[in-house]
């Protein structure tokens, strides 16, 4: 089996957090497949539509090597996808895709923040 293939299997899923929901889009160990990424986070996108699906979003890329066009391409979906973002937390980015969202964050119409530890993430997103 191929290492990436343990990060297909992790499904996103809604969180119930400290009185709240966090939408949980796991896009973590899949390494260098970039495709995957996309692949799977446009799989998801349908559900974070839903009009019931919660506001505040954490989306994990531990052991994912992603770049900022596939940055932008999660930015760009959650910006049109019709209903009101609050809160979006990364996890797990490196130093140089940290500023890109950085750089990014003022062209969003919801906060954005990266955040190492999913717990303070979990945190800052309620």
């Amino acid at each position: 089996m191929e290492k990436y293939e343990w990060g297909l299997k992790k499904k996103s899923f809604l969180l119930f957090y400290a009185g709240g929901e966090i939408w949980c889009e796991h896009l973590d160990a899949l390494y260098d497949r970039k495709e995957l990424v996309l692949k799977k986070f446009k799989s998801d996108i349908d559900v974070i539509k839903k009009p019931s699906t919660t506001s505040h979003i954490i989306v994990i890329l531990d052991e994912t090597d992603v770049d900022s066009d596939i940055l932008q391409v999660i930015l760009d979906e959650l910006s049109s996808i019709g209903k009101p973002i609050r809160k979006v937390a990364f996890v797990g980015l490196t130093v140089k895709c940290k500023r890109y969202i950085k750089s990014n964050a003022n062209l969003l119409d919801f906060a954005v923040q990266c955040i190492d530890d999913l717990e303070k993430a979990k945190e800052w997103v309620l």
